[in-house]
């Protein structure tokens, strides 16, 4: 790994088997591990991605009991974007249409072909075309079943420049290749989970967590040691304190507010999905840490069925 780049994100939501149905059965990603909130033991934490659950290809939900909606605004994650190869988006289209779910076809202020939709609970969501990083069977083969090749990347919308984009570069390795039009372009490298758009808006009202919202955005760290030298960085070049070590099981994260607003995660790549189940039953059994293992039929009564 020669940059770090984008681990996942996070996305809130409501009714978890409508969400599962989206982005399993539309989208089309592997449901890469079936676990609950370790904060919140009642809810689902599900994660989506590729084949073993990548860094750079995930995206997580976190399922809240009546939630209401959230407000998107400054500070926040305005758009998550998954790659695809050239040429597919008349079938994305397709597949969208056939599912009812209203799409937009947009170019970026880069140049970009994107296609925007949203996911049930309002989670805005494109596709931006891109031959980079992807699999040498995918080239060429534009008549091939729509697929996602990992995240492409997020938009954050913020009112102004600050040290943000110092800390995008200095601390995570990613570099400012484009302005225009108020619009920053940041690129770690060009695979899944390299890219950060910021679009400085001005004076906004900052948004509300809720449903259809991002609640964090999580950076890659080889391990526990290249974590700490990032947040020694953090600490003595930008005042930074962040949480406690988070143990998640199939990473480690700590977080912060960034100066911007939104809350940054860094995440280790390992020890990833597979440690506790072999790659082909990923996603199938509701697994739980060691603490909550005693819970595991009071939690089964509680959790929702989802197959």
């Amino acid at each position: 790994m020669t940059a770090r780049g984008l681990h996942h994100v996070t996305a809130i939501i409501g009714d978890v088997s409508r969400s599962a149905g989206f982005y399993a059965g539309v989208l089309g990603l592997k449901r890469v591990k079936k676990t609950v909130c370790y904060d919140d033991p009642g809810s689902y934490h599900l994660y989506y991605g590729d084949d073993i659950g990548n860094p750079g290809a995930m995206i997580s939900t976190l399922a809240w009991n009546c939630v209401t909606p959230g407000m998107i605004g400054v500070g926040e994650v305005v758009q998550t974007a998954f790659r695809v190869m050239p040429e597919s988006f008349d079938g994305w289209v397709d597949r969208l249409d056939s599912f009812g779910i209203p799409n937009e076809l947009k170019v970026s202020p880069f140049g970009e072909r994107t296609l925007c939709f949203t996911d049930p609970d309002g989670t805005a969501l494109s596709l931006v075309e891109a031959w980079e990083g992807l699999p040498g069977t995918a080239r060429g083969n534009s008549k091939a079943a729509p697929t996602l090749h990992g995240l492409h990347g997020i938009t954050l919308n913020v009112r102004e420049e600050d040290s943000t984009i110092d800390i995008l570069q200095a601390v995570f390795d990613f570099q400012l290749v484009s302005q225009r039009d108020g619009t920053m372009r940041f690129v770690a490298h060009d695979g899944p989970g390299g890219t950060i758009t910021l679009r400085i808006i001005g004076k906004s009202s900052r948004g509300r967590l809720g449903g259809g919202t991002i609640r964090h955005v999580a950076f890659r760290s080889r391990d526990v040691d290249d974590r700490a030298a990032m947040v020694e960085k953090l600490r003595s070049q930008y005042g930074i304190v962040v949480s406690d070590p988070i143990e998640r099981t199939y990473l480690n994260a700590i977080g912060f507010r960034a100066p911007c607003g939104v809350l940054f995660e860094i995440a280790t790549d390992g020890p990833g999905f597979t440690v506790d189940e072999p790659p082909e039953q990923l996603g199938q059994q509701l697994k739980l840490p060691a603490f909550l293992e005693s819970r595991r039929t009071e939690l089964q009564a509680i959790l929702p069925p989802l197959h």
